[in-house]
């Protein structure tokens, strides 16, 4: 006997379900979506209701598609007794359902294609700098053939190919981004690693709207001894390889001897000697070169800044150190961080001395990184941060001496007057949103904060003496730094206010003379190229356009601009020539630490003999993982 016509056979939806049974006045049907799992509902004969919560429950993103991909004039109005449409599904819970359909990849619902696997791998190895050999690795294959319903994974061929082509991709995205941008900076660094040197480039520019933006250029393979004529080929090359040698403000790099060689023969300007340097007789260096003297003659680059972050560390960690051991307090201060040095050694190297640290504790403690005072600052302070009874139960379950209360009282009275230093690095280590222009604020901050310490410090007031004479020494060159004062004071935080009184005519003067270069520097963009009418060619008299961007108007934008007392950045949209100023001077970084996240994942050192890449392709992968967040190549 034929069963009776239900709302059901009419249903629009139907075909994600498999009909069953008639119960009464109900009927049964199996989920389709659903499988492997088998779910069995009911349903009234005369309504689908119950049938529609489970796939806006279940399965939302099916049915949006679906809704979405039928034409209005198709779909059905109702599904007998009871409508059906997007209202449903779209207006319900709206906000939920597309945080979920956000979140959810499509493809649990959908067979991934052999193309779609590739890309997904693809995406999989480079983002998580992972080993290409991990292709030809039995279990991994298992898994995504059994995943993916039989597809097979690529090979190591195969990747290497598809490499080449999102690389080619990125390159093109990021040379086109480049060639609209007027000023940008370039961070520059080399690492050593497993008997193999790298050469990293970063650079960075600021948007119309001021927001950061940074790409990797460059990480390439150099000679394990390399010379400053090593450096200056390849900052040229990379420079020339995105057409960028006449838009770079600034090369920022750390204090190596071969960086300050290198710039301090063939840049704009002329860079202070590094303590304890030699220096050789560059010329004969380069005419000895293999490629010969005219060959690296012919080469000049950007003028030079050295990363203020490490300038900084190597005061706190060089100079500090050196005052602290030969003041007064220089035994107390050995006998207490070898305590402490103790207590790192026993966590690093032990799981069980971890786990009771963070019992007594209760806190997570991290062991210093070689070579960064702010860390072992940072690790001495979570110590004193324990009560005394805390400080004497770890020690004694750790199996170390106990701190003595002069040791204590010292490491105390350490962490108070020495944290100005500590938040001062923290401040130049940053990148979105740190500029050029808060690192003068920053020294001359920190400098008052630590004479301020020396009037109420019982131990280090000489050391607070011999650390200001250190930044003052260290610094010179920024503190002289015309583009570091101009990208200071238009910082709208800073403006004149950290100047002397009679000091700050002078740079008012020469922030009214760039506000009117950047603005000609506009006007000769906009007209270049373009037909030029006498009246345009002459500058004299009323409203001609010699007068239109004059001195005048410049001196009132700056006027009004240092009179503000607005902080936040967005007010540099009511001063269009300050912004551009803001924009020329500020885009370089104060720090070279992006290039060194470059070389990173994470905490772990990326190397390419861990991923059986050459070097080319290894540098190929970390500039595409770099780059992802700016270009399209994996997609």
């Amino acid at each position: 006997m034929e069963r009776s016509r239900s709302a059901f056979d009419h249903w629009m939806h139907k075909h994600h379900f498999t009909f069953r049974d008639t119960r009464g006045r109900n009927i049964t049907v199996q989920c389709n979506l659903c499988l492997p799992k088998i779910n069995i509902l009911s349903t009234a004969r005369d309504s689908t209701s119950n049938l529609k919560k489970h796939l806006e429950r279940k399965h939302s993103v099916v049915c949006r598609r679906k809704i979405r991909d039928t034409p209005s004039s198709e779909a059905p109005s109702s599904d007998g007794p009871s409508s059906y449409g997007p209202s449903i599904l779209e207006n319900q819970t709206a906000e939920l359902s597309e945080a979920k359909e956000a979140k959810i990849d499509p493809t649990i619902y959908y067979q991934t294609s052999q193309s779609r696997l590739n890309t997904l791998v693809f995406n999989f190895i480079v983002e998580d700098v992972q080993p290409i050999s991990i292709l030809e690795q039995p279990g991994f294959r298992r898994l995504i053939e059994v995943l993916s319903r039989g597809k097979k994974v690529m090979s190591q061929n195969a990747f290497i190919t598809k490499l080449e082509v999102a690389f080619n991709k990125m390159k093109g995205e990021l040379k086109v981004k480049l060639d609209k941008v007027k000023t940008l900076c370039t961070t520059a660094d080399v690492w050593s690693v497993q008997d193999r040197s790298y050469f990293g480039m970063t650079c960075h520019w600021l948007e119309d709207n001021l927001e950061r933006k940074s790409a990797a250029l460059a990480c390439t393979r150099i000679p394990i001894s390399y010379t400053c004529e090593t450096i200056i080929a390849k900052i040229q090359e990379i420079h020339s390889s995105y057409n960028i040698e006449s838009k770079v403000q600034a090369t920022v790099t750390d204090n190596g001897n071969n960086f300050v060689k290198a710039f301090k023969e063939f840049s704009s300007e002329d860079d202070q000697d590094v303590e304890q340097s030699h220096f050789e007789d560059l010329g004969s260096i380069l005419c000895d070169g293999e490629m010969g003297g005219d060959f690296f003659l012919s080469y000049f680059l950007p003028p030079h800044q050295r990363c203020a972050s490490q300038t900084l560390n190597l005061i706190a960690s060089k100079d500090l150190a050196d005052a602290v051991s030969k003041g007064q307090a220089g035994k107390l201060h050995s006998s207490a961080t070898e305590k402490c040095a103790a207590i790192w050694h026993k966590v690093q190297t032990s799981t069980e001395a971890a786990d009771a640290l963070e019992s007594i504790a209760k806190m997570k403690f991290t062991v210093p990184c070689l070579n960064q005072w702010s860390s072992e600052y940072y690790a001495i302070n979570k110590l004193m941060s324990l009560t005394d009874s805390q400080l004497n139960e770890l020690t004694e379950v750790l199996g170390v001496p106990r701190f003595t209360p002069d040791e204590t009282a010292y490491l105390t009275e350490y962490n108070d007057v020495f944290k100005p230093v500590a938040f001062a690095l923290d401040l130049l280590h940053g990148e979105e949103k740190c500029f050029l222009g808060i690192v003068i604020p920053t020294l001359l901050t920190l400098k008052r904060k630590l004479e301020e310490k020396a009037a109420n410090t019982r131990l280090f007031s000489k050391v607070i003496d011999s650390t200001v004479k250190a930044i003052d020494s260290r610094f010179k060159q920024v503190f002289d730094s015309s583009d570091a004062r101009l990208a200071t004071a238009t910082m709208p935080q800073f403006r004149l206010w950290w100047l002397p009184e009679d000091e700050r005519e002078s740079l008012r003067a020469q922030l009214i003379t760039e506000v009117l270069q950047v603005d000609q520097g506009t006007e000769e963009t906009e007209t270049n190229g373009g037909s030029v009418h006498e009246e345009e060619f002459f500058s004299y008299g009323p409203g001609s356009s010699g007068n239109k961007g004059g001195k005048r108007e410049a001196a009132e934008e700056v006027w009004l601009y240092l009179q503000g007392t607005n902080k936040d950045l967005k007010c540099l949209n009511e001063f269009p020539g300050v912004k551009k100023v803001f924009i020329k001077f500020n885009t370089t970084l104060p720090s070279s630490v992006p290039v060194q996240q470059l070389f990173t994942n994470g905490s772990n050192i990326v190397t390419p003999k861990g991923h059986h890449l050459s070097d080319e392709h290894f540098e190929r992968v970390l500039l595409l993982r770099y780059n992802s967040k700016i270009t399209t190549a994996l997609e």
